[in-house]
């Protein structure tokens, strides 16, 4: 304010300075004009022309001022009517992420009204709107309406997308997703939809190329993707094995075997296929490699399938055995209760008190001390078997097979967790302890939902 007020004085003194100046010089001026003939001094002459033209121009300052008032009221109302327009915008995607469609719908309407020029959020609200109240031909007649722009493609896409699999399309929406993978084939959030989806379609080739894709652009980090990639590997296993292509799921077994060794599901896959083809040794060896790493209860009912037969017979042979797992890794619990378990089923009571002693020193839990009850009744001691029990209910729960995102119990592992399709996401784990860091279900609904969007008006 300060600088504008003195550059109008620095103006305004320039003016007077001009006609002072002007007012001032001397001399004379004569004009014939016919039968006119004028006598003046120069100094008033240039000052009254002058003065004549600082009137001319105020005069067309005004004119023009008094001109531009109509432009300057639709300026205005246009403004307002913006304004307005953002207001509605604002209050409507405000109603949409609360879900309330009432609102919503109407103020969709209202920003339709306000900006009707406008062919890109106003459309969008007005869709998300339809979607919310149910209208599911008037949301996908808005979204398709921003599809057929360029500037707005990538947005009525991901509103179709998300319309699609509300209603249940996974289909559409898997043809959708993939057009949007075209548009952005680096937006991790599209390659991760793209991947879900293709998965939930159980297609399971396609997915592994996608997931390739993902550790390309590190929308996924390493340890993800290489569990997913076991799964998908034993996935492709078990579809093999249902359609009698044994080669195959073998070849799959072994690829998830290979990549992590330690997995159980993996061992077990690959080992149970290699024992029904009649390849013990290799059954054998694969069950070891797990044990070595990853001592867990439901190797043993394989390992003990593969015992020879003269071993399976002679109850000393059997235990000695389960003693080669045991060498494997002596400072396992598992591997002592495995050991206390086949003795106790041969009669082997003092081998199988030791075993359990031994078990108790490196990691007590319920399953032990349950193991700990049988064996004092099996010992007639009625008493003692009550107190390993009582124990057992206070001790830390046994893990088990459990969906880390619904806390669903299952009895073995799967890739796909049903009823709700995750995948992947089965763990051996403490159902208790998982319940306590437990997070929301990642969909594809969330995935869009959750997605970046970017318009303007």
């Amino acid at each position: 304010m300060f600088f504008q007020t003195l550059w109008f004085m620095i103006k305004t003194s320039a003016l007077i300075a001009a006609g002072a100046w002007l007012a001032t010089r001397p001399g004379f001026v004569d004009i014939s004009f016919g039968p006119y003939d004028i006598h003046a001094r120069t100094g008033p002459l240039l000052l009254g022309g002058y003065l004549v033209l600082l009137i001319f121009l105020l005069v067309y300052r005004a004119y023009i001022a008094l001109s531009d008032i109509p432009k300057a009221w639709r300026r205005y109302h246009e403004r307002k009517r913006h304004h307005k327009g953002m207001q509605a915008l604002s209050l409507g995607l405000s109603a949409v992420a609360a879900g309330d469609a009432k609102i919503a719908s109407y103020q969709a309407y209202r920003a339709r009204q306000l900006l009707r020029e406008d062919k890109g959020i106003s459309v969008f609200l007005e869709a998300q709107a339809a979607r919310l109240r149910g209208d599911g031909d008037a949301a996908r007649t808005g979204f398709q309406q921003l599809v057929d722009h360029r500037d707005t493609a990538f947005l009525g896409l991901r509103g179709l997308m998300l319309t699609a699999m509300e209603e249940g399309n996974l289909e559409k929406a898997l043809q959708l997703a993939r057009d949007a993978w075209r548009m952005h084939p680096r937006q991790p959030w599209v390659l991760l939809l793209v991947y879900n989806l293709t998965i939930r379609a159980r297609q399971w080739d396609e997915a592994e190329k996608i997931l390739r894709q993902a550790q390309r652009i590190k929308a996924l980090d390493f340890d993800k993707v290489q569990s997913d990639q076991v799964a998908l590997y034993l996935q492709q296993s078990d579809d093999a094995h249902y359609r009698g292509e044994q080669q195959n799921a073998v070849r799959y077994a072994k690829k998830a075997q290979t990549l992590n060794p330690a997995f159980v599901p993996a061992a077990l896959r690959l080992a149970r296929l290699y024992r029904d083809e009649g390849h013990r040794r290799a059954a054998v060896k694969v069950i070891e490699a797990c044990w070595r790493t990853n001592p867990h209860p439901e190797l043993v009912p394989v390992w003990d399938s593969l015992a020879p037969e003269h071993k399976a017979k002679d109850m000393s042979a059997r235990l000695r055995w389960y003693e080669r797992l045991l060498a494997l890794k002596p400072d396992s619990a598992e591997s002592q209760i495995a050991a206390a378990r086949v003795a106790m089923e041969d009669g082997l009571w003092g081998e199988a008190r030791q075993y359990l002693a031994m078990a108790e020193k490196l990691q007590p839990n319920a399953r032990l001390y349950r193991l700990w009850a049988k064996f004092a009744e099996r010992q007639q001691q009625p008493e003692e078997s009550r107190h390993w029990l009582e124990k057992a209910s206070d001790a830390k729960p046994d893990k088990v097979w459990v969906c880390r995102e619904t806390g669903r119990i299952y009895e073995h592992w799967t890739a796909v967790a049903e009823p709700h399709g995750a995948f992947n996401t089965i763990v051996w784990e403490d159902p208790q302890a998982l319940a306590g860091a437990s997070r929301p279900l990642l969909t594809e609904s969330t995935l869009l939902l959750d997605a970046p969007v970017r318009v303007s008006v």
